[in-house]
C-alpha cells in the first residue's frame, strides 16, 4: 500500500535525531503516532563505547500494542578508544565508576528527563538502560522529580557510593536482568542492587540468564511485558 507524503515525512521524523536539549537524542516511535499524542515514554540509555543508535532496534520489539515513544539519549562524554573497542560515548569514567564522573552525568541526565517530559505529552515514564546505561537508569530513575512508572536495568547495577535515602524515595517498580556469565559487569552488581533495593522496600522483578554481556530474546520479552504492565 502506498503511503502519503505526509505519512512518509512523519515516519522519518519518528526516528529523528535531536540536538537542542541537554543531551542529543534519537526519537523512535515504531507506531508512527504523532508527537502531539499522549503516550508512554521509554527512555533507553546505551552503554559505554556505544551511542544513541545502539539500542534503537529494541524499540519495535518492546513497543506496546497502543504504541510508545522511545527516547535514546547520547552519553555526554567521548569514549577514548583502546584496542578492541570502537569509537563511541560514555556516561562515566573508570570501573568501578569514578564518583565525580557519575555525578556530572547524573546532573545532565536528570535535566534531560525534565526537558524531554516537558517536550512530549507523556502518560507514563519508563527509565531503562543496558550496562552503563542500566546503572544510569537506576541512578537517575531513583532521583528524578518526574513521576516514574518503572525502571529497567539490563546488565547494569546500582551505584552505591552516594545513594539517596532509598527508604524515602517513591517505591517505583524495578526490573533487573543480568547474565550469569557476564564478563564485563559481574552478576554480583545485579544481585547487590536487588538486595539493596528490596531492603529499602522496592518491588524488584529479578531475572538471571545463562549469557554474557548481551541482550537475549527471552529477556526482551520480559522487559516488554514489564513495560506493558507498568504503563
Amino acid at each position: 500500500m502506498l503511503r502519503s507524503a505526509s505519512a512518509l515525512d512523519h515516519a522519518v521524523k519518528s526516528r529523528a535525531v535531536h540536538t537542542d536539549l541537554s543531551l542529543q537524542y534519537l526519537l523512535n516511535v515504531p507506531s508512527a503516532r504523532l508527537d502531539t499524542e499522549t503516550m508512554p515514554m521509554v527512555v533507553l540509555i546505551h552503554g559505554r563505547g556505544a551511542d544513541a543508535n545502539d539500542l534503537a532496534d529494541l524499540a519495535p520489539l518492546l513497543d506496546s500494542p497502543a504504541g510508545a515513544r522511545f527516547v535514546l539519549p547520547n552519553a555526554p562524554k567521548p569514549f577514548e578508544i583502546y584496542p578492541g573497542m570502537a569509537y563511541g560515548w560514555t556516561w562515566f569514567d573508570g570501573w568501578p565508576p569514578q564518583q565525580e564522573s557519575v555525578a556530572e552525568s547524573r546532573v545532565t541526565l536528570l535535566k534531560f528527563l525534565d526537558e524531554i517530559t516537558a517536550r512530549y505529552p507523556t502518560s507514563a515514564l519508563i527509565v531503562s538502560g543496558f550496562s552503563q546505561g542500566g546503572m544510569m537508569a537506576l541512578d537517575a530513575g531513583l532521583r528524578t522529580s518526574q513521576n516514574v512508572s518503572g525502571v529497567v536495568s539490563m546488565s547494569g547495577g546500582l551505584y552505591e557510593n552516594d545513594l539517596p535515602d532509598l527508604r524515602e524515595r517513591p517505591k517505583v517498580p524495578i526490573l533487573i536482568s543480568h547474565g550469569t556469565d557476564d564478563e564485563v559487569v559481574s552478576i554480583i552488581y545485579a544481585r547487590r542492587a536487588r538486595a539493596r533495593l528490596e531492603e529499602a522496600g522496592f518491588d524488584v522483578e529479578y531475572h538471571e540468564y545463562p549469557m554474557g554481556h548481551q541482550v537475549v530474546m527471552d529477556e526482551i520479552a520480559v522487559v516488554k511485558d514489564f513495560i506493558a504492565r507498568v504503563t
